[in-house]
């Protein structure tokens, strides 16, 4: 007979998912500061030196702010710090970009076998699926499809002009979902015809595929993505630390 295996998360990582939980139910909106660090060790029963660590871990990942002699806030999620964590594209001198999106469309559809097993729902359940165009510098250079639960995001708007270039901004302000972390699988790929259509591709040319699974605090999946990366003039960066 085999023993379940035992598991242990470090108190300081309790209490960062706490918070994390606590900020995505508005407690603290945007902008807004916590507790002291004194308040808050003794409501979580626990030093302040565990406490402050995990507040580091949420200041290093653009979740909160420090600022000096006033506490700690939590972040505005602007276009810059709500892309920050996720959006790994270079240019050729090094310096990070952020594409502007064009929405191509937005349909309600049944989760195909792929999808439905990314987010965790029966296939053929409704999902919202979303056609976006990236584009730096007048040129198209990903072709997207971001693909939600319908369930989690009820009345999500159809309107091209009402949907931000930043969607994770768009699921907390809207909807309240947090999402703290991706995982990403990477892989060459020819492209398709949609690809040459949308990328303005003369050549079959290889395309870098990204597929991304992004998670709410609760770990629940929020969104499965598909990213096909034209990386002729830019590429896509992962740093380890």
């Amino acid at each position: 007979m085999s023993m379940p295996k035992l598991t242990f998360t470090p108190l300081y990582a309790q209490i960062k998912s706490s918070i994390l939980s606590r900020i995505a139910a508005k407690e603290w909106g945007p902008g807004s500061f916590l507790p002291s660090e004194m308040a808050l060790a003794a409501e979580y029963g626990v030093s302040q030196g565990t406490l402050r660590k995990a507040l580091n871990e949420l200041t290093l990942e653009k979740r909160l702010v420090r600022f000096q002699g006033k506490g700690t806030a939590v972040a505005v999620l602007d276009a810059d710090s709500s892309l920050f964590p996720f959006f790994m594209l270079y240019d050729d001198k090094g310096n990070r970009v952020y594409p502007l999106s064009q929405t191509d469309s937005i349909q309600h559809d049944a989760a195909g076998e792929e999808e439905s097993a990314a987010l965790n729902i029966r296939q053929g359940s409704e999902v919202i699926r979303i056609h976006r165009i990236r584009v730096l510098d007048e040129q198209p250079v990903i072709n997207e499809i971001v693909v939600l639960p319908a369930a989690r995001f009820p009345n999500f708007t159809l309107d091209f002009n009402k949907l931000p270039n930043t969607l994770y901004e768009h699921y907390y302000q809207q909807f309240g979902i947090f999402v703290v972390r991706a995982t990403e699988s990477l892989e060459a790929v020819l492209p398709d015809a949609l690809d040459q259509k949308c990328l303005r591709l003369k050549a079959a040319k290889p395309l870098l595929e990204v597929r991304r699974k992004a998670f709410d605090v609760e770990g629940a999946v929020v969104e499965f993505r598909r990213s096909r990366i034209d990386t002729q003039r830019h590429h896509y960066r992962i740093e380890l630390q």
